[in-house]
C-alpha cells in the first residue's frame, strides 16, 4: 500500500492487534512483517483524518496510538517471536543484527544478590503457587505438635524431620491454617497424579511442577466454602484481585444491581464478565438467549449489530483483500480506485471502538457497494457473465424442485387442476427452449394429458 489511507489500514490492524489478547497474538506477527515490507509505517492518516509521518521505525513504535502504536521495541520483539523472517525484516529495518534483537542488548552483570532474587522470582513467576505447596508439602507433616525426627535403620544416614502447620507456621508468620490450605491443595494435585504425595517428600527436595495455570485448579483461599466461594476463590486467585471485597459484592446482589443501574463504568465492567462468562457457561447462554428472544427491543438491537459487523467485514474484505464477491456470486479483483475508497472508509470504522454507529457502517457499506455496481454495469463482459449466472441459478433451482415431483405419485392422483399446471409447465419449457435456440433438435415433451 502506498498511500496514506491505504497504510492507515495495515497501521489500524496491527494497533488493534497488539491490543487483544489471544487472537492478536496470532495475527500481529504476519501484520508486522506487511507494515515492514510495505512501509506503511512511514505515513498514514489517523482514524481522525490527521497525517502522520516517521522517518524512524522506533518513533513509530513508541509513538503513543493512534499516531504510532504505543509499545516499546523490547514488546514488539517478543509478539514477533521466534518468527526468524519478522525478525530480519526488523533488524534490517533499525540496522541491527538480527541475534541482538533476540537478545536485546544481553543481560547487564548483576551482583549475587540481584541474580538469587532473580531466580527466585522466576521460578515463582514459572510455578506460580506450586512452590510454596512444595514448600509445605515437603516440611510438613499435619497433626504433630513437636519435631519428629525419621531414624533410618541399618546404617543409612537420618533424614531431617517434618514439623507441625503450626510449627510451620510460627516460622513463616502466619497461620497454620492458610498452611494447611497449601498442604490440601497439594494433596488434591497429588490425587490427580499431578505431583508426588506430601508423605513422600523430605525436606529441601525438589521436583518438576506443573504450569503456573494450574494451581488455581486445586487451590482456593476459602477451603470451608460453597461452591459459590470456591468460584469466587478462584477467579480472585487468577485475576489478582481481592477475594475479601469479591465475596462482600457477592452476598449484596441488590447493591451490585443499584451499582450496574446507577453506574455506566460498573455496568460495562458487569457486561464485560458476563461475555467472559458466556463462553463457558451454557446455561447462561441459554437464559441469555431467552431474554434476548423475549424482548423486541433486544432483538431489534441484536439483529442492528449483526447487520452492521456484516456490513464492516464486508468493507474490510475489499480494502483489505481487493476482491468482491458479485450477486451471481464470481469473485472480481476490485480496480485500485475502488479499493482505495474502501480502505478509506476502513479506516475510519476500525478505531477499536465498539461504539461504531450503524449508519456509519451502512455509508461506507453503501459507498463500496454503489462502486461495485457502476464497475459491473461498465464492463460489458461481466454484466454477460452476471446475467449468465442469474439465469442458470434459476433454472437450476427450478429443475431442482421439478425433480423432486414423484411421478408415482400424480398418477395416483389424476387430479385436473395439476394436469393443467404441468401443461403451463410443458408450454413454458417449450417456449424456453425456442428462445435459447435449440430449434428442431430439441426433443419434444412427452404431453401431460398421454398420462
Amino acid at each position: 500500500m502506498s498511500t496514506s489511507d491505504g497504510n492507515a489500514v495495515l497501521v489500524n490492524s496491527l494497533s488493534s492487534s497488539l491490543r487483544s489478547t489471544l487472537n492478536g497474538l496470532d495475527t500481529a506477527p504476519g501484520l508486522i512483517r506487511r507494515v515492514l515490507e510495505e512501509g506503511s509505517w512511514r505515513h498514514f492518516t489517523t482514524p481522525r483524518g490527521e497525517f502522520i509521518k516517521h522517518d524512524t521505525f522506533d518513533s513509530f513504535v513508541t509513538t503513543a496510538p493512534t499516531a504510532g502504536l504505543g509499545k516499546s521495541l523490547d514488546e514488539v520483539v517478543r509478539v514477533i517471536g521466534d518468527d526468524n523472517e519478522v525478525l530480519a525484516l526488523l533488524a534490517n529495518e533499525i540496522g541491527v543484527a538480527v541475534d541482538s534483537l533476540k537478545e536485546l542488548g544481553g543481560a547487564p552483570k548483576l551482583s549475587k544478590s540481584v541474580e538469587l532474587d532473580a531466580r527466585e522470582f522466576g521460578s515463582f513467576a514459572r510455578s506460580g503457587g506450586w512452590i510454596f505447596g512444595l514448600m509445605v508439602a515437603r516440611s510438613v507433616t499435619p497433626g504433630s505438635d513437636r519435631n519428629r525426627a525419621s531414624h533410618s535403620t541399618g546404617g543409612e544416614p537420618s533424614i531431617e524431620p517434618k514439623v507441625s502447620a503450626r510449627q510451620f507456621a510460627l516460622l513463616a508468620g502466619t497461620t497454620a491454617a492458610r498452611v494447611m490450605r497449601f498442604y490440601r491443595a497439594w494433596e488434591r494435585a497429588a490425587e490427580a497424579g499431578l505431583v508426588p504425595g506430601a508423605a513422600t517428600l523430605r525436606p529441601g527436595q525438589h521436583v518438576e511442577l506443573p504450569a503456573s495455570d494450574e494451581w488455581a485448579e486445586y487451590f482456593t483461599k476459602y477451603e470451608q466454602s460453597t461452591d459459590r466461594r470456591e468460584g469466587i476463590a478462584q477467579q480472585a486467585e487468577a485475576a489478582g484481585t481481592s477475594y475479601t471485597e469479591a465475596v462482600k459484592v457477592a452476598k449484596n446482589p441488590a447493591a451490585m444491581r443499584t451499582a450496574i443501574l446507577g453506574d455506566h463504568k460498573t455496568a460495562d465492567a458487569a457486561r464485560r464478565a458476563l461475555m467472559d462468562r458466556l463462553e463457558d457457561d451454557v446455561e447462561l447462554q441459554a437464559a441469555m438467549a431467552r431474554t434476548i428472544a423475549k424482548a423486541p427491543e433486544l432483538r431489534k438491537a441484536v439483529t442492528a449489530e449483526s447487520k452492521k459487523s456484516e456490513q464492516i467485514e464486508y468493507v474490510r474484505r475489499v480494502a483489505i483483500e481487493g476482491k468482491v464477491k458479485t450477486p451471481a456470486g464470481e469473485i472480481l479483483e476490485v480496480p485500485p480506485t475502488l479499493k482505495a475508497t474502501a480502505q478509506r472508509h476502513f479506516a475510519v470504522l476500525e478505531t477499536g471502538d465498539d461504539k461504531i454507529p450503524p449508519e456509519s457502517a451502512t455509508e461506507a457499506y453503501e459507498a463500496v457497494q454503489q462502486l461495485i455496481t457502476e464497475t459491473i454495469e461498465g464492463d460489458p463482459e461481466i454484466q454477460l457473465r452476471e446475467r449468465r449466472a442469474r439465469l442458470y441459478n434459476r433454472l437450476q433451482r427450478a429443475a431442482k424442485a421439478f425433480e423432486d415431483v414423484d411421478p408415482d405419485e400424480l398418477a395416483s392422483l389424476h387430479e385436473p387442476d395439476i394436469v393443467t399446471v404441468l401443461q403451463k409447465l410443458q408450454q413454458a419449457i417449450t417456449s424456453c427452449l425456442e428462445s435459447a435456440g435449440g430449434g428442431s433438435d430439441r426433443r419434444t415433451l412427452r404431453a401431460v394429458s398421454e398420462m
